[in-house]
C-alpha cells in the first residue's frame, strides 16, 4: 500500500524550533493536565484499579473498583483492611511481598459468588515508585473475565455445531491437513464431483477442475499453503454429470497456539447461476448505460398525485426553476394553469389505462425552441403496481443536437447522484479526489481540504480495513477491472458503518482510464442482521423449550435441540418433512378454527396433546407466532412448546385433594355447628333458670351455693362447646383478638382464686406470686388471656397429685410480661412435648384424659400465637413441668375498674313504664327463661311458638320489642323479620334475634334481614337487661343495699387491729390478693368484737377491689 500513498514533506528546522519554544511555554499547563488526565484515566478505567500507599490506605480508585466490590465513594484515605476486615492472611502476605518489590498476578482465578455461581477474575498487584525511586505503595488491578471464559465454552459448542453443519449443508465443505494434501475421505466432495476417494487424495482433486482454471487454482493453493493466508478463488468444477459449474471457494487456516497452521477448512459455493445472472446483468447495465449516456431527453418522474419525485436538471433548466423548488410540487404550483391542466390530463390518462402514450409538440421557451417528442409511461414496481408516471421528452429538432445531447447526459448523471441513497463519487485515473465530493463529505464529515492531496479519503476508512481497501484498489487500477470491496467507513458522528463499495473505470478513446466512478452502499443493517440471525439461531438451539419453524405448507424448516429431547426425532430426520408426518396432535378445538384465529391475529396459544416417537402421551403449552418477510407477507410459523405434563398431573391431583379437603372441612364445620346448636338449646334452660333462682330472695346461703354449682357446671359445659368451636375458627383463621382496658391485679386475682379452690380440694398447695412493678391496668383481650391462663393452671392441677402449683407473673423485658405455671406433677415424656399442642392430644393416663376435650392446649397455643408469642414447655418425667409465655401487654393510661362498673345492686323494677315484649321461640324452656327473667321486674311478656303465631301476637299485642328465634316450624325467624319490616305499622319495631346457631352467616343474615341485634344462647341475664335498657331507653329500679357502716377514720370509736395484722393486710393489698384480704377481715372479726366495724369496712372495700382506698386506710393507721 505504501507505493500507492504519497509521502509527507518534512518540516524545516526553523519551524521545528518555533514549535519547541511553544511547547516549552505550555509545559506547566501540560503537566497539570497530565495529572488530571491520570486521575481521570484511573477513575474511568474499564477495569478495577486501586492505588494504595505503604500503609494500605486508598489514594485513588476507579469507578469499576467501587462497582465490582460494592464500595462507597468515600474510601479515599481509608485502610484497605478496615474496609475488608475479614481478608485472609494469604492476601495480606501477597500485599507485603508486593510492598517489598514483588509482582504478583493471576490470569484466571475462580471466585465463588453468594448465589453459588462462579466468576472468573484476572488480577495483578505490583509496586509503584516515587520520584526518589522508593516504593510508594502498591497498585492493584482486577478484571472480570467471566464473559471470556464463557466465550471459550461457547467456542467449543460452535465447533460441535460446525461439525453438524458440515454434515447437513448442501455445499461442498472440506478439511485438509496443513501441507494441503488431502488424506481423508470427503463425502461432500465425492458426491458432487463423482471422484473416488483414491482419485482426489493428495492433489488429485485438481483433476476435477476445468483445465483452463487448474493451473491458477493450483498456484493460488500453493501460495496460501506457503503464506498461511486465506485461500480465495473462483473456478469451474466438474459435477458428477459432467457439467462444469462455477464455484466460489474460500478456505481459511486454523492455527496452533504456537502460530503454526493446524489444518485448513474451506467451502465450495456453487455460484454458477449467479455468474450467469451477472453476465446478463452486465449486458443489461451496459445497454442501459449506453442509452442513458446517449439520450438527449428530458426525464421526469411523478407519483400518482402528480407530485414531482425526480427530474433531470435539463428539464429543470427548461422550466426555469431549481430542482429543489420543483421536487414535491405538482404542475399547478409550477406552470401556468392552462398548461398544467393539459399536462395533468395526459398524466391521468396514462395512470387510468396503464398504457404508454407518445406525442409530439412544438415548444418555444426563450432560448430553447423546436419540436419535442414526449413519451409518458406508467411507473410500476416489480409486482406491476402503478406508482406514477415516467415522462421522457426528446428534442427532435436538428439545431444544437450535439450540445443538448451532451448536456442531457450530464444532467442525467447528476440526477442519479442526487437522487440515490448511496454515496456517489468520482476520482482521477490514479484514484485521487481533485474536485469536491458533496455526498462523501456529507457522510464522512471530511472537508475538501482534507482530501485535496488526493489520498485523504483513505483516512475515513477503519485503520484495520485500510490495507485491504488499498490493495484491492491497486489491483483494480493495474488490471483496469471493477473495484469491489467491503470496508468500515467512519461517519461524521464517529460511528463506523459497513460499506459495500463498487467503482468502474471510464475509458478514454485510446483505451486508457479517464476516470473512476463509484458508489458506497451502507450495508450495516444487513451485517447486523446477519450477526443477529447467527446469534439467534445459537440461542434457539440451546433453549430447553421445543422450538419448531414451519413454512406455510407445514414443512419443518427448523428443529432445535429442545425438540429433539422432547419428541425423540433428530433434526436431520424431520427437516423438510411435513410436521403431521411425525407429530400426532390432539387440538382443544377444530384445527380449522385454530388456523383461522392464527392467520387473523398472527399468534395463538393453547394446550396440545402430542405423541412422541416412543408413543408417550405428553401435554405441552404451545405458542404459535406468524413470521412475515420484509414485504409484510406471511412466510413461516414459529412454534414453541413447553412440556407441562408433570404440572398438569400435579394440578389434577391437587384439585382432587383440595376438593376432598374442602368436603371434609365443610362436613366438620357443619357437624360442630349442629352439635353446638343442639347442646346450647338445653343449656339455655339450665343456665337461664339458674340465673332466675340466683335472683330469688327466698334462698339460704347453702341453697344459693348449690344453685351456683349448677350455673358453674353449665358454664363449664358451655366452655367445652366453645373450645371445639374456637379450634374450628382458629384453624379457619377467623379468630381476632378483641382488646380492651382492664384492671390487671383484679384480673390476676380472679384467675388465681378460680384455680386455688380446685387445688385445695385436691390437697395440693397453690402459690400465687406477682411482681410488685406490674402495671395497674393493661390493654389486652381479657377473655382470651383468661382462657389461656385457666387452661394452663387447670392442666397443672389436673396432673399434680401432691406438692404444689405455682402461678408467677413478672416482667421478662421492657414491655413484655412473663406468665409461668410450675407444677410438681407427673411430668411429660420428651416425645410427647410437641404432640400435646395438637388438637385432641392429651398426656397422662386414661383417668386424667377423660377430664377434658384435649383441645385446651391447642387453642391456647393458637391464641398466644395471635398475641405474637408461643407457649414454651420444660418437663422432667416424675418431677414436674413448667409452661410459660411472654407477651407484650401495653399499660392502659385510662381505665375503669371492672369491679366497680354498674355496681348498683340487683334490678327489681322499671321506672314509670311497663314495656311490652313478644317472645317467639318453638322451645318452651327458652320462652320460659326470658319470661321469668322479665315479668318479675315489670315487663308485660307474651309468648308465641312459631313465626306465624308471633305475627298474630304482634298484631294483637302491639309490643315495644320482639325477641325471636331463627329456626322454627311453619314460619321461621327470617320470614317473621321480613314480614315485620315490610309492614307500614310495625316496620320500626325493635327486633332482637336470639339463637343457638353458631353459623356466622345466620347471624349476619338476621341483621341484614332487619334484626337490630343478635343475642346468643344460652342467654345471660346481664346481657339481656343491657340490650333492653339500650333499645327501650329504660331506667332501672335497683334493690336498696343494706346500709354499710360508714366509718370516720378520725372517729375515736374506730378500733384498729394490732400492727402485725396491719402488716399482713398491707402485703396482701400490694399483691392484689383481694380474696386474702376478705379472709383476713373475717379472722379480724373473730379476734375481738371491737374490731368488727374496721373489718366490715375493709370487707366492703376488698369486695369492690378498691385497692387505693385500702392502701389509704392502712397508710393512715400504719
Amino acid at each position: 500500500m505504501s507505493d500507492l500513498l504519497p509521502s509527507e514533506n518534512s518540516q524545516n528546522s526553523a519551524q521545528q524550533q518555533e514549535n519547541i519554544n511553544t511547547n516549552r511555554n505550555q509545559a506547566g499547563i501540560n503537566l497539570h493536565q497530565s495529572e488530571v488526565h491520570l486521575q481521570q484515566s484511573i477513575e474511568y478505567a474499564p477495569v478495577a484499579i486501586a492505588i494504595l500507599d505503604q500503609e494500605m490506605r486508598y489514594l485513588a480508585v476507579s469507578h469499576k473498583w467501587l462497582e465490582e466490590y460494592s464500595l462507597p465513594k468515600d474510601i479515599i484515605g481509608r485502610s484497605h483492611y478496615e474496609i475488608f476486615p475479614d481478608i485472609p492472611q494469604e492476601w495480606k502476605s501477597i500485599h507485603q511481598r508486593c510492598l517489598a518489590g514483588a509482582i504478583e498476578q493471576c490470569d484466571e482465578d475462580p471466585y465463588p459468588r453468594a448465589d453459588g455461581s462462579i466468576e472468573w477474575v484476572s488480577w495483578s498487584i505490583r509496586p509503584w515508585y516515587m520520584a526518589s525511586g522508593e516504593i510508594g505503595g502498591i497498585m492493584m488491578f482486577s478484571e472480570n473475565i467471566t464473559q471470556r471464559k464463557q466465550a471459550e465454552i461457547a467456542m467449543r459448542h460452535n465447533e460441535e455445531r460446525y461439525r453438524s453443519l458440515v454434515t447437513a449443508t448442501s455445499q461442498v465443505v472440506w478439511v485438509v491437513p496443513s501441507d494441503g494434501n488431502v488424506t481423508d475421505d470427503n463425502p461432500s466432495w465425492r458426491n458432487f464431483t463423482g471422484q473416488t476417494v483414491e482419485g482426489f487424495l493428495g492433489l488429485g482433486w485438481l483433476d476435477a477442475i476445468h483445465p483452463d482454471d487448474r493451473l491458477a487454482t493450483g498456484e493460488a493453493w500453493e501460495t496460501a499453503i506457503k503464506t498461511g493466508s486465506a485461500y480465495e478463488v473462483e473456478y469451474r468444477l466438474r459435477r458428477c454429470d459432467g457439467e462444469y459449474r462455477h464455484m466460489q471457494v474460500r478456505g481459511i487456516p486454523l492455527f496452533e497456539p504456537d502460530g503454526s497452521v493446524r489444518e485448513w477448512v474451506g467451502i465450495c459455493n456453487d455460484i454458477h447461476d449467479r455468474k450467469q445472472a451477472e453476465v446478463a446483468l452486465r449486458e443489461n447495465n451496459a445497454l442501459l448505460r449506453s442509452i442513458l449516456e446517449s439520450t438527449p431527453d428530458f426525464i421526469v418522474v411523478k407519483d400518482c398525485q402528480g407530485r414531482h419525485v425526480a427530474l433531470n436538471s435539463n428539464l429543470a433548466n427548461f422550466m426555469g426553476k431549481p430542482i429543489e423548488e420543483i421536487i414535491g410540487k405538482d404542475d399547478t404550483e409550477i406552470l401556468a394553469l392552462d398548461v398544467a391542466r393539459e399536462i395533468i390530463a395526459k398524466d391521468r390518462q396514462v395512470l387510468a389505462t396503464g398504457v404508454t402514450q407518445t406525442y409530439e409538440e412544438d415548444v418555444s421557451n426563450g432560448e430553447i425552441s423546436g419540436t419535442f417528442l414526449t413519451t409518458k409511461a406508467p411507473w410500476q414496481d416489480v409486482h406491476g403496481n402503478i406508482l406514477g408516471v415516467i415522462a421522457t421528452t426528446r428534442n427532435i429538432s436538428d439545431r444544437k443536437e450535439t450540445e443538448r445531447a451532451l448536456q442531457q447526459s450530464e444532467e442525467r448523471f447528476r440526477s442519479l447522484i442526487e437522487a440515490t441513497a448511496q454515496i456517489i463519487w468520482h476520482t482521477t485515473a490514479e484514484g485521487k479526489f481533485v474536485t469536491e465530493q458533496p455526498q462523501w463529505s456529507a457522510f464522512t464529515g471530511q472537508t475538501f481540504e482534507e482530501m485535496k492531496d488526493g489520498w485523504g479519503w483513505l483516512n475515513a476508512i477503519h485503520p484495520e480495513d485500510q490495507p485491504h481497501a488499498a490493495r484491492v484498489w491497486g489491483n483494480a487500477f493495474s488490471n483496469r477491472i471493477l473495484y469491489e470491496v467491503e470496508y468500515r467507513l467512519r461517519r461524521y458522528d464517529g460511528e463506523y458503518r459497513y460499506m459495500s463499495t463498487r467503482a468502474v473505470p471510464i475509458l478514454a478513446a485510446d483505451g486508457s482510464i479517464r476516470e473512476w466512478v463509484g458508489s458506497n452502499a451502507d450495508i450495516t443493517e444487513r451485517k447486523q442482521a446477519e450477526n443477529a440471525l447467527r446469534q439467534t439461531l445459537e440461542v434457539l438451539d440451546s433453549a430447553s423449550d421445543s422450538i419448531i419453524i414451519r413454512d406455510l405448507d407445514d414443512r419443518i424448516t427448523y428443529w432445535n435441540r429442545g425438540a429433539e429431547v422432547l419428541y425423540g426425532w433428530k433434526r436431520e430426520e424431520v427437516i423438510g418433512q411435513y410436521i403431521h408426518t411425525f407429530l400426532q396432535t390432539d387440538f382443544p378445538k377444530p384445527l380449522d378454527t385454530i388456523l383461522s384465529e392464527f392467520l387473523e391475529q398472527g399468534h395463538w396459544e393453547g394446550e396440545l396433546h402430542h405423541t412422541t416417537c416412543n408413543g408417550q402421551q405428553i401435554i405441552v403449552a404451545s405458542r404459535w407466532t406468524l413470521q412475515r418477510d420484509a414485504k409484510g407477507q406471511p412466510s413461516t410459523q414459529l412454534e414453541i412448546n413447553n412440556d407441562i405434563t408433570e404440572r398438569k398431573l400435579f394440578e389434577l391431583a391437587l384439585a382432587q385433594a383440595k376438593e376432598a379437603a374442602e368436603a371434609a372441612s365443610h362436613a366438620k364445620s357443619e357437624f360442630l355447628a349442629n352439635m353446638s346448636h343442639e347442646l346450647r338449646t338445653p343449656l339455655n334452660g339450665i343456665l337461664g333458670y339458674a340465673q332466675i333462682l340466683q335472683r330469688s330472695k327466698h334462698l339460704n346461703e347453702d341453697e344459693r351455693s348449690r344453685i351456683d354449682v349448677i350455673y358453674q357446671c353449665g358454664s363449664h359445659l358451655l366452655t367445652l362447646i366453645n373450645d371445639i368451636l374456637d379450634l374450628s375458627k382458629i384453624e379457619a383463621q377467623k379468630v381476632e383478638l378483641m382488646t380492651s382496658d382492664f384492671h390487671f391485679p383484679a384480673f390476676l386475682q380472679g384467675v388465681a382464686e378460680m384455680c386455688r379452690i380446685r387445688a385445695e380440694l385436691k390437697g395440693i398447695e397453690f402459690r400465687h406470686q406477682l411482681a410488685l412493678e406490674l402495671p395497674v391496668a393493661i390493654r389486652a383481650d381479657e377473655k382470651r388471656l383468661r382462657q389461656v391462663l385457666i387452661n394452663l393452671l387447670s392442666n397443672a392441677i389436673k396432673f399434680t397429685d401432691a406438692g404444689s402449683v405455682t402461678f408467677t407473673i413478672s416482667y421478662a423485658s421492657e414491655g413484655k410480661i412473663r406468665f409461668e405455671v410450675r407444677d410438681s406433677g407427673i411430668g411429660i415424656v420428651p416425645e410427647k412435648l410437641q404432640a400435646i399442642f395438637q388438637p385432641f392430644e392429651q398426656a397422662g393416663d386414661r383417668r386424667r384424659q377423660i377430664e377434658g376435650t384435649g383441645l385446651g392446649l391447642a387453642i391456647s397455643q393458637r391464641i398466644v400465637e395471635l398475641m405474637g408469642s408461643t407457649i414454651q414447655v420444660q418437663s422432667d418425667l416424675g418431677v414436674g413441668s413448667i409452661f410459660w409465655f411472654e407477651v407484650h401487654l401495653p399499660e392502659a393510661d385510662e381505665w375503669v375498674k371492672t369491679s366497680q362498673a354498674d355496681d348498683y345492686g340487683q334490678i327489681i323494677g322499671i321506672k314509670d313504664r311497663k314495656p311490652k315484649i313478644v317472645v317467639v321461640d318453638d322451645k318452651w324452656e327458652n320462652r320460659s327463661v326470658i319470661n321469668n327473667l322479665l315479668s318479675p321486674i315489670g315487663f308485660d311478656v307474651t309468648e308465641a311458638t312459631d313465626g306465624e303465631e308471633g305475627w298474630q301476637k304482634i298484631l294483637e299485642f302491639q309490643p315495644d320489642l320482639v325477641i325471636t328465634d331463627l329456626l322454627m316450624p311453619e314460619l321461621d325467624g327470617f320470614e317473621l323479620i321480613k314480614r315485620i319490616r315490610e309492614s307500614e305499622t310495625y316496620k320500626d319495631i325493635t327486633i332482637i334475634v336470639s339463637s343457638a346457631s353458631v353459623f356466622e352467616s345466620d347471624q349476619h343474615r338476621s341483621i341484614e334481614a332487619g334484626g337490630n341485634d343478635f343475642m346468643a344462647k344460652p342467654i345471660q341475664a346481664s346481657v339481656l337487661f343491657q340490650k333492653l335498657r339500650h333499645y327501650l331507653n329504660l331506667d332501672w329500679i335497683y334493690e336498696q343495699k343494706k346500709p354499710e357502716n360508714q366509718l370516720n377514720l378520725e372517729n375515736a370509736e374506730l378500733v384498729l387491729p394490732p400492727q402485725s395484722e396491719i402488716e399482713i393486710l398491707y402485703e396482701l393489698v400490694m399483691k392484689g390478693n383481694f380474696k386474702g384480704i376478705i379472709k383476713q377481715a373475717t379472722l379480724i372479726t373473730q379476734m375481738d368484737h371491737k374490731y368488727i366495724p374496721f373489718a366490715q369496712h375493709l370487707h366492703q372495700l376488698a369486695k369492690g377491689f378498691q385497692d387505693q382506698e385500702i392502701l389509704a386506710l392502712l397508710q393512715f393507721h400504719k
